[in-house]
């Protein structure tokens, strides 16, 4: 591997790896279950991704285990009639069990011996193992790459120093009151059925009050059980039930208020770099008769339905700044709030809008019963994957319409906000929901075509994402996201300023299609798309049994994640900008005055000219009584040292003795020309490394200290890189090559 794509691997590992891979608690949920907060976060995650009845039943079940006689009987009902259906549930391991669980009388559980109950629970628990096991894989794979959520809260106890005034336990229950507490509160936005919701909080409240949590349950419908539950809990027990479960939860939506914003797709003539036209107009495919008869059936059929919140995650994606946005073609056409402006063409909007707001069915529902008993378990995963795939990329055109019509387009027309300001926020999003909608219309295009069992998946997705089209989107998408911070700090900042757009944006995030998500909420929504995508392609391919047709899958995926890779790099040199930015806004180079030829050369100095390649704490350890706490900040040819004091970031000159500083010789400079300097490591401090620097008045070393050894090690790798496309680096020949840790050889680095 080249020094090269190792920065480049690094770099983009640097954007997803934002948590500590070492946590041995989501190893295994014997270990899981008896740590609130670590527990809760899974939960959240699951709830968000998955559907959570199994996970809830094998917990529950798990409680049997230590409960007493009377406390069995007890319970033993409740547990039944909470995640089975009387009469519906047929085990295929044990038969009679099914019989004796299903016509049981669940208000007299006496009619069971004890060791039957505890027998029936643990059989519930075990046929949940799998598919516990398999969320529990899929939670740690997403952690390592930043996309599972309350991190912040997980850090808090993992991070705390046990006391006697307050030991781990005590912590741990405190941030898992807190966390459930929240939790509580944002899940109305992701479990939009009333019943669903209270039945979920339900469980997981009785099951925090037995770790010591003190939960309180939602106010409602307790008696009610978990009626919602049940049924998904029953696809799990099923026999032929051969695929891997459904990657996603299921749940009733709402349909949008007839009175509220529509989306009128635009259709927008753009152009390429190499400046050919191209229609990329979005047209509207006609619905076939099977969908139609399901948006009669209304929500009863989308209960029945999985569907994934993958999308609408409630954690914030990567952040960024954004450069000067290129104008953009404002769709023509009035839009209208209320039904008594009615919309030009508004026939042809209104089945669009239905059609987004509806859940689309799943395959299952659509295909018919004769093609699906002659699926493999190969062919069965490989299905239900190209269902999440369309199922999301549904969801995120939906997410993105909300943006147009419940935001931009509002403030646009009452003149709320200027264009120029619009179109710097939400940069290219007309031509973004172009993009998406026409990807899902060929998705959909596909499905109907094969009845509902595609049979080749390859050709829309590398029409999508390879060649010119590949390149457009790539392009599309690296500019509205590298806006992300930006536009975010923005609107935080002007809700504070401007009443007026203040109250719009909450009125608008009170509306049914926001599903009670703020607007912070769904600007993210497009990074996180690009991460699932090389994700669910991956997937795709593994499950396909056509050798061409894999290949071609795999190909759309490498596509995808060099999209994913391309966006990553501008969202990292825009965030490194906006950083620099704000470094310069703050400079004072005052300190430098002691050594007369430095303030002369740096007294204008600008940060936002040069590109930051990396940024962190370190100390300055000046003589061995002196240290300073420093942000270093490594500018390709130099090293820059910052103090921070107050609201201000100083450049300021160091000595080793007041006698050299009076007389202002022997001043150690801030700023550090790397082309005439060299690393080394500290012998008796891992965490340190040594910056040996030459110039006109001789040679000055630099004993500077990182946070830990791994910062220490990516600190140097990044300042060798520096080096090593300026000069050769000079090495003490005892000295530990820091290329060596990463597995680059000092071949290839010029050692004198």
């Amino acid at each position: 591997m080249t020094t090269l794509s190792l920065i480049l691997l690094l770099s983009s590992f640097a954007v997803f790896q934002t948590v500590d891979d070492q946590c041995s608690h989501f190893n295994s949920i014997e270990l899981l279950k008896s740590r609130p907060t670590h527990l809760l976060v899974f939960l959240h995650h699951v709830i968000l991704q998955f559907d959570c009845a199994p996970v809830l039943c094998y917990l529950h079940a798990d409680l049997f285990k230590s409960y007493s006689t009377r406390d069995t009987k007890k319970y033993f009902g409740e547990f039944c009639s909470t995640f089975l259906d009387k009469g519906a549930v047929k085990l295929f391991v044990m038969l009679e069990l099914g019989f004796c669980v299903s016509f049981i009388d669940r208000t007299r559980p006496e009619l069971i011996g004890e060791d039957q109950q505890r027998r029936y629970a643990q059989e519930m628990q075990n046929m949940q193992c799998l598919e516990v096991l398999r969320q529990l894989d899929d939670f740690r794979q997403k952690r390592m790459m930043g996309m599972t959520p309350n991190e912040q809260e997980l850090s808090q106890v993992e991070n705390h120093y046990p006391t006697d005034r307050v030991p781990r336990e005590m912590k741990e229950k405190a941030v898992a009151e807190m966390l459930y507490e929240k939790l509580s509160d944002a899940n109305p936005a992701i479990v939009a059925d009333e019943d669903k919701f209270s039945a979920i909080f339900d469980a997981v409240a009785y099951y925090m009050k037995q770790l010591g949590v003190k939960a309180k349950a939602p106010d409602s419908k307790k008696s009610r059980g978990f009626k919602i539950m049940r049924k998904k809990v029953q696809q799990h027990l099923q026999p032929l039930q051969t695929s891997l479960p459904s990657l996603s939860d299921g749940g009733d939506v709402s349909p949008v208020c007839n009175t509220g914003p529509v989306w009128e797709p635009p259709t927008i003539e753009l152009q390429t770099e190499d400046s050919h036209d191209k229609d990329r107009s979005v047209r509207r495919s006609e619905s076939l008769c099977v969908e139609r008869r399901h948006s009669r059936r209304g929500g009863s059929a989308r209960a029945k339905q999985s569907r994934s919140r993958s999308d609408v995650d409630l954690q914030s994606a990567a952040t960024s700044h954004p450069p000067s946005p290129s104008p953009l073609t404002s769709p023509e056409g009035p839009l209208t709030g209320s039904v008594s402006s009615p919309l030009p063409q508004q026939e042809e909007v209104e089945p669009r809008l239905l059609e987004l707001e509806q859940e689309p069915p799943s395959w299952r529902e659509l295909a018919s019963s004769e093609v699906l008993n002659k699926l493999s378990k190969k062919e069965i995963k490989r299905q239900e994957v190209i269902n999440e795939l369309f199922a999301t990329e549904h969801a995120h055109v939906r997410m993105l319409s909300v943006l147009q019509t419940v935001f931009y387009r509002p403030l646009e027309r009452e003149a709320i906000m200027s264009s120029d300001d619009l179109n710097a926020i939400f940069p290219g999003l007309d031509e973004i929901i172009d993009v998406h909608y026409a990807f899902y219309e060929n998705l959909k295009k596909v499905r109907q075509e094969d009845g509902f069992v595609v049979k080749a998946i390859s050709t829309p997705l590398l029409n999508r994402f390879l060649g010119s089209e590949g390149d457009w989107f790539q392009k599309l998408t690296a500019r509205f996201c590298s806006h992300q911070s930006w536009a975010l700090d923005q609107i935080k900042s002007r809700q504070k300023k401007d009443p007026r757009f203040n109250a719009f944006i909450l009125d608008a995030e009170s509306k049914p299609q926001c599903r009670r998500l703020q607007l912070k909420d769904i600007i993210p929504t497009e990074m996180q798309r690009l991460t699932k995508y090389p994700l669910l392609l991956e997937n795709i391919a593994k499950s396909t049994e056509d050798n061409t047709e894999k290949q071609n899958v795999q190909q759309a995926a490498d596509c995808c994640r060099k999209i994913l890779n391309h966006v990553n790099d501008e969202v990292k040199h825009m965030e490194n900008l906006l950083t620099l930015r704000d470094y310069q806004r703050r400079l004072d180079t005052s300190g430098l005055k002691p050594s007369n030829e430095l303030f002369l050369e740096y007294k204008n100095f600008d940060l936002t000219t040069r590109r930051m390649l990396y940024e962190g704490p370190l100390i300055w350890r000046v003589t061995k009584e002196k240290a300073i706490d420093v942000q270093g900040v490594l500018l390709g040819d130099m090293l820059v040292l910052l103090q921070k004091q107050d609201d201000k970031m100083l450049l300021k000159c160091q000595s080793k003795s007041i006698i050299a500083a009076e007389v202002g010789k022997q001043m150690l400079s801030p700023i550090i020309k790397l082309d005439s300097a060299f690393l080394r490591e500290v012998a008796t401090d891992r965490k340190a490394f040594y910056v040996i620097f030459t110039w006109d008045s001789g040679a000055q070393i630099y004993e500077l200290v990182a946070q830990s050894v791994a910062e220490r090690k990516t600190k140097a790798f990044s300042m060798n890189h520096c080096l090593g496309h300026i000069k050769p680096i000079f090495l003490h020949p005892t000295a530990v090559h820091p290329y060596c840790v990463y597995g680059v050889g000092v071949g290839d680095m010029a050692l004198k």
